[in-house]
């Protein structure tokens, strides 16, 4: 059994780890199962898909043996673990999205994960806590023809950086 670490026992290397551990969580993992087929009256091996754990903060803590609050105590002391953390959580939230949107996890379940860890809130909370404040913004994609034909050619030679598409913004109601 390997001693728990301090909080003092910080390695640059643990920020390149958290990053890690939550970008290359698996979603699932196979697992052979043995099935009766009533038609064929045998048994047969099957490789299945059972969803794996979410990645967390907890899991990597016990993964490096140290305790969680030290996770805490590492990202207010060094920058470098500050930003992995961070990182780290938006990993987490892609993580929880695609496991949901595979269907490993119940949605509904996914959904609350997100709004009480990742700050996820739905359309009509924001409504309700606004109070008028947040302003809804139609966001259109415009080749850049239309761009220089609605501004008349003006700043042709700003928009001369950009390839691709232009995003545009528009101040309309955003039906529902």
């Amino acid at each position: 059994m390997r001693k728990k670490l301090k909080a003092d026992e910080y390695r640059p290397e643990y920020a390149k780890q958290l990053v890690s551990w939550f970008k290359n969580a698996p979603l699932y993992h196979r697992e052979m199962r043995t099935v009766y087929n009533k038609k064929s009256d045998k048994s047969e091996e099957i490789c299945e898909k059972v969803p794996a754990p979410c990645p967390s903060l907890v899991r990597f803590a016990d993964e490096i043996d140290v305790a969680f609050g030290t996770l805490e105590k590492w990202r207010q002391k060094y920058p470098e673990f500050a930003e992995a953390y961070v990182k780290a959580l938006l990993y987490q939230e892609e993580w929880l999205m695609n496991a949901a949107g595979l269907g490993f996890y119940n949605s509904s379940m996914s959904i609350t994960a997100l709004k009480a860890n990742h700050g996820w809130i739905e359309k009509n909370d924001v409504k309700n806590k606004a109070d008028g404040e947040l302003k809804q913004v139609l966001v259109r994609f415009v080749k850049d023809s239309e761009l220089k034909s609605e501004r008349g050619g003006e700043n042709e030679k700003n928009n001369s950086a950009y390839s691709g598409s232009v995003c545009a913004v528009d101040d309309e109601e955003i039906p529902d």
